[in-house]
């Protein structure tokens, strides 16, 4: 049985979830280069996720209640905030996609308002210094990118651009996949003693992680070094985390480091070929 706080908070954000499916559909209706599109979506999200993290986790401008994660209040923020990241992402896709009027910018961004403004009332949406006018000036400016980065994907999109749209689509993959599921399962966390705001110390380990581990395994990735100099880099990983975990950076449930590790730099080399192949159907 579903209980209270489903149908008072969390049935709101899965109706947005919908309305992102539908938009996705439509996408992938109206596109030939499935592929290609599938992995800007990702690249996309990965810009939305990087705004929002500043702004939701770093700034604390405002607060999801989707109640999915009742326990632990940033993790439910976070899980409001994927909801909100994949529609913003689908609805700048679809404008690029569609090719529509600019004037459609400004009334996707009075759509958004209107949905920021009834989640407030229902309660399943707080703003601290944020406002929803906020929300209705910048969201015309981020269609505007992402329709520039939909032009790019399509022209011009090689060398260091290409990495920096399979960084971004990392950031939406591994972030949220992985890293986000280890932390809930508690099997590998950051250190929230960093500095006196724990949210603080959490965003600037989990941001330093995926720098570091993400430009290795491209670098790993991408590069024509010989197989044994990627090996070296893989073990270098390895010892990474092992000071990581030595240091109380990363915080292991007992027994798991090896495998927590393995599922982490594996599933950050694996993501980036899936990217890579995917940009290449282009």
């Amino acid at each position: 049985m579903l209980g209270t706080a489903f149908w008072s908070h969390t049935i709101w954000f899965i109706l947005l979830g919908i309305t992102t499916m539908i938009e996705l559909i439509i996408i992938f209706l109206n596109v030939k280069k499935r592929p290609a599109v599938l992995a800007l979506y990702l690249s996309i999200s990965g810009m939305t996720f990087f705004f929002e993290m500043i702004i939701l986790s770093l700034l604390k401008a405002y607060t999801y209640y989707p109640m999915l994660v009742p326990d632990s209040q940033p993790d439910d923020s976070i899980a409001g905030n994927l909801f909100s990241q994949f529609s913003v992402s689908a609805s700048a896709l679809l404008l690029a996609v569609l090719r529509l009027k600019y004037y459609w910018y400004i009334v996707f961004a009075l759509i958004y308002g209107l949905i920021e403004e009834l989640f407030l009332a229902l309660g399943v949406y707080k703003q601290n210094w944020y406002h929803t006018w906020m929300t209705v000036l910048l969201l015309p400016f981020f269609f505007w990118v992402a329709r520039q980065a939909y032009r790019l994907c399509f022209t011009r999109l090689k060398g260091v651009l290409l990495y920096v749209f399979i960084f971004l689509g990392l950031l939406t993959l591994h972030q949220n996949t992985i890293v986000w599921v280890l932390r809930l399962t508690d099997i590998q966390r950051f250190s929230e003693n960093i500095f006196p705001d724990k949210q603080h110390s959490l965003i600037f380990l989990s941001s330093l992680y995926m720098l570091v581990l993400g430009v290795i395994i491209m670098f790993a990735y991408f590069s024509n070094i010989c197989w044994y100099w990627k090996s070296a880099l893989i073990v270098f990983l390895y010892i990474g985390h092992w000071l990581g975990q030595h240091f109380d950076l990363i915080i292991y449930k007992e027994g798991w480091f090896l495998i927590s590790t393995t599922i982490s730099i594996g599933a950050m080399y694996l993501f980036t070929y899936i990217l890579d192949k995917l940009y290449e159907r282009r």
